[in-house]
């Protein structure tokens, strides 16, 4: 399960691209709940008096430190095995 990189309170700044040219910066408002994977927030940017809804990969994490210790923010890897047993694969011959 995806984990919040950022919490309430802390700055982003989101990627080139993602609302034209400029790169928006603002700050967490709150973190939503995980849609599809994906971690949400509902972020206020600056010159604006409204709240956007941002995914977590639209932001730019090199530009955005995170009040969170690395080992908080990665996501839990579960194992590296594959869904599929290829042991109970059965072939007609």
């Amino acid at each position: 399960m995806a984990r919040g990189r950022y919490q309430q309170g802390d700055s982003i700044v989101l990627k080139p691209g993602i609302f034209g040219n400029t790169q928006p910066a603002g700050s967490v408002v709150s973190v939503m709940p995980v849609s599809q994977g994906v971690v949400h927030y509902r972020v206020r940017f600056r010159n604006e008096n409204f709240e956007r809804s941002v995914r977590q990969d639209d932001i730019d994490v090199e530009a955005s430190p995170s009040s969170l210790s690395p080992a908080q923010a990665e996501i839990p890897q579960t194992s590296k095995s594959s869904w599929i047993n290829s042991n109970s694969i059965r072939t007609k011959k």
